[in-house]
């Protein structure tokens, strides 16, 4: 089963690379649904604490409106998938201004290579700008990349799990041998 597993995951990888889109508006849906129900169990919260919360009309309110946004998102994932090429790229934008913040407190610390750690938060903003502003599809197409490409290796860790588990297997049966010679040899002496 891991084996079949495994090659459908590796399958649904390489589909999220070939297509990008549909893997954004897939994204979206997903997201939608945990909205949905991160929502009903903010419900629960709310219907278990709202005698004892002064605030459970806030609690309330926050399930619903998870709940109303993730149907939204479901039902109509496309402007989520629109927007998460633009998310993706000021989250690659906002960790590089942190890398170069970073590498400068690093300096003061007194850390000789604190440069390098510059240099790198400079390139990730400038990917980040380049993915915002120059080219939004490279930012679609990253994301797709980098689902899929997680696929894979989920599906190949299914093979090396299989793998794994046969040499195991194998080496469990040679040291069962090797105890029923030894409890062989035993019974052998005791007679």
């Amino acid at each position: 089963m891991l084996c079949l597993g495994g090659i459908a995951l590796v399958t649904l990888g390489v589909l999220c690379i070939a297509y990008p889109g549909d893997t954004l508006v897939s994204l979206a849906w997903v997201f939608g649904l945990m909205l949905v129900i991160t929502g009903c169990s903010t419900f629960g919260v709310w219907a278990t604490l709202r005698h004892i919360n002064p605030f459970s009309g806030l609690t309330f309110l926050a399930a619903l409106m998870q709940v109303v946004l993730g149907v939204a998102i479901i039902l109509m994932p496309a402007p989520l998938a629109v927007a998460l090429p633009f998310i993706f790229a000021f989250w690659v934008l906002y960790e590089g201004v942190n890398l170069l913040l970073d590498s400068f407190n690093y300096k003061r610390l007194g850390f000789s290579k604190w440069w390098i750690l510059c240099l790198l938060g400079v390139l990730v903003i400038c990917a980040g700008c380049y993915g915002m502003f120059c080219n939004p599809a490279a930012s679609a197409k990253t994301i797709a990349w980098l689902v899929g490409l997680g696929i894979i290796a989920d599906g190949i860790g299914n093979w090396i799990k299989v793998a794994a588990y046969n040499r195991v297997e194998r080496r469990l049966g040679r040291l069962a041998d090797q105890i029923h010679q030894v409890l062989d040899i035993d019974a052998e002496e005791v007679k």
